[in-house]
């Protein structure tokens, strides 16, 4: 895959939710950059403001959410589009992976009426061509008989299946950004598989990919970059090579240390709440080498062998 022009831009990317007792900030001040046919992973514990972000691409966020800084697509500032502007975007431009596919597709609708529907919304193909563009679609998300899998019901199929299915409904609007929300959350190997096959689908589309996922495994296996988020901010992002092989951030080495593969040695401690959120950096309760300054001034984002770092040892 060639990196090109920045596809996506997100910068100083703040989301706060607005309840009548506390404002709650989700996300604070994140960029980044995916480039076009590139895979990018943001990881981290739950919690962290990974699927906020995916939903603010989409401008998904619930009514009371305040959205501050820009979202660029393809040079374009989402957040200046009239909403019939982004909902022709939605879908048909950049598609999205919501969480557990068994609740994503409607359970009284075959599989093939689900494919269909969106394609015909959208205008993706002619009429003529619809019965096999998704007979097409389908197969290629990892259905041996497409005819077969075009018949059943969600019900009918696994876990798998059914990440298969939504994987074909995102491919049939030929999306060039496709967003991927913890597509393995829950899963057991077996289905992890399934899910990994339908992402590098998506890549072997020539089409750019948004892995949002706390399986960390996954995101060495397809991301070309990664972003590290600890409590609403990107604590480390870079090459994911890079990352995962030789961390700079405290909490990205504890990430690393916690895989099985690696002793299986879990950070101790929990993250901040967000409604009470330290002033000093949010990592420090539970970060082995903080100082007395870490507990009284927040970190701020540096450059350090070509990474972003936010920590107060570099």
């Amino acid at each position: 895959m060639k990196a090109t022009s920045p596809f996506l831009e997100i910068t100083d990317l703040s989301i706060t939710f607005c309840t009548p007792g506390q404002d709650i900030p989700a996300v604070s001040k994140c960029s980044f950059t995916v480039k076009k046919g590139t895979c990018m992973a943001i990881i981290g514990e739950s919690g962290c403001g990974k699927s906020v972000i995916a939903h603010a691409i989409l401008r998904i966020l619930p009514k009371n959410s305040l959205v501050c800084g820009t979202i660029r697509f393809r040079g374009c500032d989402l957040y200046q589009l009239e909403i019939s502007d982004m909902e022709k975007i939605r879908g048909s431009d950049i598609g999205i992976m919501f969480q557990s596919p068994d609740r994503a597709l409607n359970p009284i609708y075959k599989i093939y009426r689900q494919v269909k529907e969106p394609v015909t919304v959208h205008q993706t193909v002619s009429w003529e061509k619809q019965h096999n563009h998704i007979l097409s679609m389908l197969k290629k998300s990892g259905f041996f008989d497409p005819e077969k899998a075009a018949s059943l019901y969600p019900c009918q199929c696994s876990g798998g299946m059914n990440q298969r299915a939504v994987t074909a409904i995102v491919l049939s609007l030929k999306p060039e950004l496709v967003i991927a929300d913890e597509p393995t959350k829950g899963l057991d190997t077996a289905r992890i598989s399934d899910v990994q096959d339908s992402l590098m689908e998506v890549i072997h589309e020539d089409r750019t990919l948004l892995l949002i996922t706390h399986d960390i495994r996954l995101a060495r296996t397809i991301a070309t970059d990664i972003v590290v988020m600890y409590a609403g901010e990107i604590v480390e992002s870079g090459l994911a090579d890079d990352v995962l092989s030789d961390p700079l951030h405290p909490y990205t080495k504890g990430l690393i240390q916690s895989l099985p593969e690696n002793g299986f040695i879990p950070i101790p401690g929990y993250a901040p709440p967000l409604t009470d959120l330290p002033k000093g950096c949010r990592f420090a309760q539970r970060c082995p080498y903080a100082s007395d300054i870490c507990h009284i001034k927040p970190a701020q984002p540096g450059i350090l062998k070509g990474r972003v770092i936010r920590c107060h040892q570099y």
